[in-house]
């Protein structure tokens, strides 16, 4: 036990003992709140040996109280953080009062905890340090809390940003091995009825070569089950179709600590109508954490990251990815809407350019949103022509041709004419004779016109044409 008096001094317990019998009940008072009180206690000699070694740092250390005292501290420390802490005791011993600082502790078992250390000296009577006394606190849950919390905070915000979406999933893949400090992560999507690696950083070429379809086959016919879905090869397909049987979590995310020995335990007299290949174990990881991305009850894909160190991954670190999954699943599902509305922008706007009929989408007041190529080649007008001048404006120079046409466009848009054949103005001073047809549009609120221009002789004599100056009257 340590000089008791001194202790005491040091927790402010008693200011000053009344009489011999008060002083007489302190050190008995200083063993019963080591023993209860929560907070690790560690005293230290000034050779740094171990005097005091509280209940609290037994339960967390795994070593009893008389296995560590009169031994050095440095028992309990990582070696790559041994200088530091010995620093900070050496600034005590000095004679720095306190020391606030965190580092790691080692179980007996080898697992790390962070601790918040308070560290004081204290002095005897002489004035000399007799020891140090180390309050702590462990906070390693707390700080894997705010850690969590800031990677979440930072995939959420680059899943939310504009880039493209493998620049994204990368990006994400980047943060996730970065946290879990893992050797390969990748990202397995829905195409088709497979699952291919579309994203991964760490894993070989050969690794994902040989592992990239997921698709069993007969011959060279997909296997398929009772249900007509593709059957599934190895653990990726087990988690991804969602066999409880395998995976080891209610949340459908598998996890193991060493590969070979749960494949075996896993297909261990039984069979199967799939395939566990096992590459990951072949190719030396221990461990694989699988993590199934789901929108809407639906899986888009798969999560998977893998180490070569036995036991590197937990299921409480693990966990939180089924949180971070569903995001990444929700912006695959915006990835894949906004590639199909793109593919149908380029399709549309394919058509638009190629057709041989003039289109032109614009606002009530003129201003030109898709204008084609034909529509150029008929008028000799460009659209920044147009937006700059006004449609009616270039094609009908004539006020009172200008007046004309304008309330026929009307009737048109009212719906009371299907189409009017008329004469425009060519940007070359040309006039031509066309067939024009307006048609509005109800777009999110607002009112778009869509005209269409050809040649009369594209339409042939399916219908006879409406001549624009033949349908003059006094109401329009």
């Amino acid at each position: 036990m340590p000089d008791l008096k001194s202790l005491n001094q040091y927790l402010h317990l008693f200011s000053r003992p009344k009489d011999m019998a008060e002083f007489e009940q302190i050190p008995g008072f200083i063993s019963r709140l080591l023993e209860t009180v929560e907070s690790l206690v560690v005293v230290l000699d000034t050779e740094g040996r171990i005097r005091e070694f509280n209940p609290a740092c037994e339960r967390l250390s795994g070593y009893t109280r008389e296995e560590m005292i009169g031994k050095k501290y440095d028992l309990l420390i990582p070696a790559e953080e041994l200088a530091e802490v010995k620093n900070k005791l050496e600034l005590l011993m000095a004679g720095n009062f306190e020391q606030r600082f965190e580092y790691h502790w080692l179980s007996r078992e080898g697992k790390k905890r962070l601790l918040l250390w308070s560290s004081s000296n204290v002095k005897n009577d002489e004035g000399q340090i007799s020891c140090i006394i180390c309050t702590g606190l462990d906070i390693t849950d707390l700080r894997e809390f705010e850690n969590r919390r800031l990677v979440v905070l930072e995939i959420l915000e680059t899943l939310a940003g504009t880039g493209t979406q493998a620049a994204v999933l990368q990006q994400v893949l980047q943060t996730i091995k970065t946290y879990f400090d893992c050797d390969a992560v990748a990202l397995r999507l829905r195409k088709g009825d497979d699952y291919p690696y579309t994203q991964a950083i760490g894993f070989s070429e050969e690794f994902l070569r040989q592992e990239s379809t997921l698709c069993s086959f007969e011959g060279c016919t997909i296997k398929r089950d009772a249900d007509g879905l593709a059957v599934l090869d190895c653990l990726c397909g087990r988690v991804i179709r969602g066999d409880y049987d395998y995976v080891l979590t209610a949340e459908g995310v598998l996890i193991t600590g060493n590969i070979n020995k749960f494949v075996a335990v896993a297909t261990a007299g039984q069979e199967q109508s799939f395939t566990i290949r096992n590459y990951c174990g072949q190719s030396g990881y221990q461990s694989v954490a699988l993590i199934p991305l789901r929108s809407n009850q639906e899986t888009v894909g798969l999560l998977q990251l893998n180490a070569y160190e036995e036991n590197h991954f937990s299921e409480v670190e693990i966990a939180f990815l089924t949180i971070v999954g569903q995001s990444i699943a929700a912006a695959l599902v915006r990835f894949q809407a906004e590639q199909e509305r793109s593919k149908a922008e380029l399709i549309l706007n394919t058509i638009v350019q190629k057709a041989q009929d003039g289109f032109l989408l614009s606002t009530l007041d003129g201003k030109a949103i898709i204008y084609n190529e034909a529509m150029r080649c008929i008028t000799g007008y460009t659209c920044e022509d147009i937006n700059q001048y006004n449609w009616f404006y270039l094609l009908f120079p004539d006020e009172e041709m200008r007046r004309l046409a304008v309330n026929k466009a009307r009737q048109a848009v009212a719906g009371r004419l299907e189409y009017m054949e008329t004469e425009i103005t060519c940007k070359d001073g040309s006039e031509k004779r066309v067939v024009l047809s307006l048609t509005p549009l109800e777009i999110e609120g607002k009112t778009y016109v869509f005209s269409t221009m050809r040649l009369p002789s594209a339409l042939g004599a399916v219908t006879p044409a409406v001549d624009l100056w033949s349908l003059t009257s006094p109401q329009d």
